[in-house]
């Protein structure tokens, strides 16, 4: 009999999903990648956040993969993008990881060891990097110098960062310097399938400056997506720089063109940050309509992105059923008989029709 994990995550035969999971002041994503009658899964960043009761991923995967490991990819190693990525391996299994390459200084580098004691474990022969490319489906072994294709599934993906010649001058800086630009040197990666195609573009936290100085520079007829995941958690660092109210930036966002936006954060007063930002927030509802954006803290709920092969594609809510009973600190009661999923609507190019709105 299915669990609550499997009902929800895993979809029919064929769809690629994406689920953006509540998990507190932090980033997590579990793709489930179709591979012809099968589905390969890869978790994209991760965090534990028992204070604002973010799911227990160790949990969550356990339950979902049965015998299965699963592929991590990090954008960054910050402890809200990597925290828990050891016991996930421990517990359920880590194939393979796949990361940004930044290597911060000593007083910055917890979550980055987290990271590398995995990969130690798994072998340096099923670790990756990510080099921004104009080439699908391509990464970097563990040396950063061999390119090869990995294909995951039947979906494509397009790394639009970090840049190689970045990536070499951030190297030769000192280890305060060189985690000060941790943000700029940040994984950006698009996910599509179908046919037309569709796209989900996954940020992390690439800041300003990544987007306006290189991801821009090389990849403007790239970063087009329907799905934008909201940069640092609906940070104002996606439109400015610090301490600069007045210089705003939008070419990029401009250029995504997003018909819906995911915006991972708890609420303001759990956000030991305030996000989502109120200026930033202000600003993509320029861009995308406020029905369409979506604040998982709002209501502790996660997103769910299903891309059919017709180049259909839905956007709907777990209804917080996922929170509910993986969350930490959340008890399932078994005499509840707790939310009902609201069926997702169909969503063509350039529509979105959702009967289940959170508040962006």
């Amino acid at each position: 009999m299915a669990n609550k994990a499997q009902e929800i995550i895993i979809p029919e035969q064929g769809v690629f999903r994406i689920v953006f999971l509540y998990v507190g002041q932090g980033d997590s994503a579990i793709l489930v990648i179709p591979d012809g009658s099968d589905f390969r899964y890869v978790l994209l960043d991760n965090n534990i956040d028992k204070s604002a009761g973010g799911i227990d991923t160790v949990k969550l995967l356990n339950d979902l993969l049965d015998s299965k490991k699963i592929v991590f990819m990090n954008t960054h190693p910050h402890k809200d993008h990597t925290e828990g990525i050891e016991e996930i391996h421990n517990k359920v299994g880590v194939e393979e990881v796949w990361h940004s390459g930044h290597v911060p200084g000593k007083n910055h580098d917890d979550a980055y060891q987290e990271m590398k004691r995995v990969i130690k474990k798994i072998g340096s022969d099923n670790e990756y990097k990510f080099f921004g490319t104009n080439d699908l489906n391509k990464v970097r072994q563990s040396d950063g110098e061999t390119q090869v294709i990995k294909k995951l599934g039947d979906i494509d993906f397009q790394v639009l960062s970090p840049a190689e010649y970045l990536c070499d001058e951030i190297s030769e800086q000192d280890g305060d310097k060189r985690y000060r630009r941790i943000h700029e040197h940040c994984a950006v990666i698009k996910f599509t399938y179908g046919n037309p195609a569709k796209s989900v573009l996954m940020t992390g936290d690439a800041d300003r400056v990544a987007w306006e100085d290189h991801i821009l520079e090389y990849h403007k007829d790239s970063v087009s997506a329907e799905v934008l995941s909201a940069v640092h958690h609906g940070s104002r660092t996606f439109f400015k720089l610090p301490n600069n109210d007045d210089d705003v930036y939008e070419t990029h966002i401009e250029t995504i063109a997003p018909n819906e936006l995911i915006v991972s954060a708890p609420t303001q007063k759990e956000s030991g940050h305030d996000h989502p930002h109120d200026d930033a927030m202000k600003l993509y509802k320029k861009h995308v309509d406020e029905d369409n954006i979506f604040h998982l803290g709002e209501k502790r709920e996660s997103m769910i992105v299903d891309i059919y092969s017709d180049g259909n594609y839905d956007i709907y809510s777990d209804d917080d059923e996922l929170a509910t009973e993986y969350g930490f600190g959340n008890e399932p009661d078994d005499n509840s008989e707790g939310g009902k999923r609201v069926a997702p609507a169909i969503i063509g190019a350039g529509t979105s029709t959702l009967d289940n709105k959170p508040m962006g």
